[in-house]
């Protein structure tokens, strides 16, 4: 169904935003716990990829399973670890190089290599000559992804310059922490459930119900932040971990060999596209969520996930295709509700591919080696990167 998989495309899109922004350990039962706060528990939750793939050691690994999935040592680890009751360290990608690497590598690794030589990478060229290697990334992946494909690791070696959307690192400072947590909850005297409609803050309990969370887990966000809340815990229920999305461990091992790093936008702008949209439009989408379930969506993301995988980019052009007004309205939605859907693909996607296509020209002009990493879904379509800088005369081979 072209709508469910929109939608499905967003969360798997967005998840990524409220991982950046949290430096606290992770766990999924952590949004059982009624005496947090609203603001804490989707922090907890939202934090995932705080164990960044590139750090972890064999030992922080063989510690996670009585502690913590983050491998630092904070006063909020400490508070955190008797909630703490999932393995992640089983669950995350092992650090470039180390023992865990070597380990995973016996695992059948060739055929692990064999399955993901697909995944998109294309060499682009400027009017100039100059070239630049781009990788269509997917902000979460499995642990048998690694090691990772041969391809990649070869154009990360090879890059004297690493670009990606944004530092996520960079958005671990506590003062867009805080805004971040303060734009989450209802500072107003209001409850989640006055800024919804009866039938979305319905249909949202019972997706929490199901996934082992309650509607008190949820009481003092804001729309905003329970949707992103469902998408992460339906993210986490899939198998599929933001923790080991290979922009993020490309991002970690960057900043490891003091690699020069490029940002084609920033973690400030990617909070607010998020949350400066309006209540009403997550009220919407909540409701297009009404026949989802755990299981749907994670037959819809592991199929976004394996084309992904082998390099199939009319699949995920299709899942990435905003639905026609004819099928919205299909649905009951309105015409302020496709209006609100519309602007909202307008600023995710759109706006963000014509400032990011900018940003690489900049790149395509350096005579440096250099490497993007950049969300899949932005480089396809009639306003994809691809499209956008072909008409400035770049051309793109996939590789």
């Amino acid at each position: 169904m072209k709508l469910k998989k929109r939608i499905l495309a967003g969360l798997v899109s967005l998840t990524v935003l409220l991982c950046s922004c949290s430096g606290q350990p992770s766990n999924d039962s952590s949004t059982q716990s009624s005496s947090k706060s609203a603001a804490a528990q989707i922090t907890t939750v939202s934090s995932e990829s705080a164990a960044a793939p590139s750090e972890q050691t064999t030992a922080t690994s063989e510690q996670a399973t009585a502690s913590s999935e983050n491998t630092t040592t904070t006063s909020e680890q400490a508070a955190a670890s008797s909630e703490q009751t999932t393995t992640s360290s089983e669950q995350t990608a092992p650090a470039p190089g180390s023992t865990a690497e070597s380990q995973s590598t016996q695992t059948s690794s060739q055929q692990q290599n064999e399955s993901v030589q697909g995944v998109p990478m294309w060499e682009g060229t400027a009017p100039n000559g100059n070239k630049i290697l781009f990788l269509g990334s997917m902000h979460a992946a499995k642990p048998d992804f690694y090691p990772i494909p041969e391809k990649i690791k070869t154009a990360y070696e090879q890059a004297e310059i690493m670009a990606f959307e944004c530092d996520s690192e960079g958005a671990h400072s506590e003062s867009l922490q805080f805004e971040q947590q303060r734009k989450m909850t209802c500072t107003d005297g209001s409850q989640l459930k006055d800024k919804l409609s009866p039938e979305a803050y319905e249909i949202l309990c019972a997706h929490l119900a199901e996934l082992g969370s309650t509607e008190e887990s949820v009481a003092d966000l804001r729309p905003w932040a329970a949707y992103e809340m469902l998408s992460m815990l339906w993210m986490q229920s899939s198998g599929i971990s933001t923790t080991n999305g290979i922009d993020y461990y490309l991002l970690r091992q960057t900043k490891k060999d003091a690699k020069q790093l490029f940002e084609l936008e920033n973690a400030q702008t990617q909070l607010d596209m998020v949350t400066e949209q309006p209540d009403k439009l997550y009220d919407t989408l909540l409701r297009l969520t009404k026949d989802e379930t755990k299981q749907t969506f994670a037959s819809e993301n592991n199929k976004l996930y394996e084309a992904w995988l082998t390099g199939d980019i009319e699949t995920i052009a299709e899942i990435s295709e905003l639905p026609s007004d004819e099928e919205l309205k299909k649905y009951g939605i309105s015409s302020e509700d496709l209006t609100l859907i519309k602007n909202r693909n307008k600023i995710q996607v759109d706006d963000r591919n014509a400032v990011m296509a900018e940003g690489i020209k900049k790149l395509f002009a350096s005579e440096k080696k250099v490497f993007v990493t950049v969300g899949v879904g932005h480089y396809i379509g009639e306003n994809g990167l691809i499209s956008l800088l072909e008409k400035d005369g770049y051309t793109f081979k996939r590789i």
